[in-house]
């Protein structure tokens, strides 16, 4: 690591917000029964640029939600959580995320995931690919996964409802509904990260828009397709929120 990223031991500049979340990391991953995450690796790997980059109010609302999550466990839980890989990996993955978000409805919602995932009795393999799949995910990604599962379910709120015209089906009723609760440039690469971590069904055929007029503006990745949730799509999104009938980002997100 150059000098430009590693602090200096004799520095005096003032400790930063990032530094000091860094700092309590070892407290808080004891109380959270992370003790035997290589701590010390993670803040070599990524102490200064945290610090400088990094949403540090995200990750100590992710760590602080972690260990109040894990205090009401059972002590065999806690203890069995210790020695548990799978649990450890998605807790790295999830500080990881936070280095790249801004709302702390992702930390919210990550921090569940690997607690609800750190006391699930699914085989090894299935929780080793959710803790994959949990590594994948970005706001957009989730949100698209969670309107996804919404609009199967009937849980589309009547603005929602609105938008679409009662008809959630159509390609561009859906895309129309994508945008206007999350304006990106595109919904490609949220798909796209759905659809490599088999969370989503792939679309082979990236489709029209309805009314077909307006098929030509897909190539710049206008169109956002409603397509079936996976299994483990739908064990992500349960493991993420305490009701994902209700939408957790964009603007129908209750505040």
């Amino acid at each position: 690591m150059s000098d430009e990223i590693t602090p200096s031991r004799n520095s005096t500049v003032a400790m930063g917000a990032g530094a000091q979340v860094l700092q309590k990391v070892g407290v808080i991953g004891a109380k959270a029964a992370l003790s035997t995450i290589p701590w010390a690796a993670l803040v070599f790997d990524f102490g200064q640029a945290a610090v400088d980059y990094g949403n540090a109010r995200l990750t100590d609302r992710l760590l602080g939600e972690l260990g109040e999550r894990i205090d009401r466990m059972e002590a065999g839980t806690r203890e069995r959580l210790k020695a548990d890989e799978i649990y450890q990996l998605s807790a790295q993955a999830a500080i990881r995320r936070m280095l790249t978000e801004t709302n702390p409805r992702m930390a919210d919602a990550l921090a569940r995931a690997v607690a609800e995932l750190g006391t699930s009795t699914l085989l090894p393999a299935e929780r080793l690919e959710i803790a994959r799949a949990l590594d994948a995910l970005t706001e957009p990604s989730l949100h698209l996964l969670q309107t996804i599962y919404r609009a199967q379910n009937d849980h589309l709120t009547p603005q929602e409802m609105g938008l679409v015209e009662d008809d959630v089906r159509k390609t561009y009723h859906f895309t129309k509904l994508m945008y206007a609760t999350m304006p990106l440039s595109s919904w490609i690469a949220p798909a796209n990260e759905l659809e490599r971590a088999g969370m989503v069904v792939a679309t082979l055929d990236d489709g029209w828009y309805d009314p077909a007029e307006r098929a030509g503006e897909e190539p710049l990745g206008l169109a956002v397709h409603l397509r079936e949730v996976y299994p483990l799509g739908e064990r992500v999104v349960r493991m993420c929120f305490d009701d994902p009938a209700i939408p957790a980002f964009g603007v129908y997100a209750p505040e």
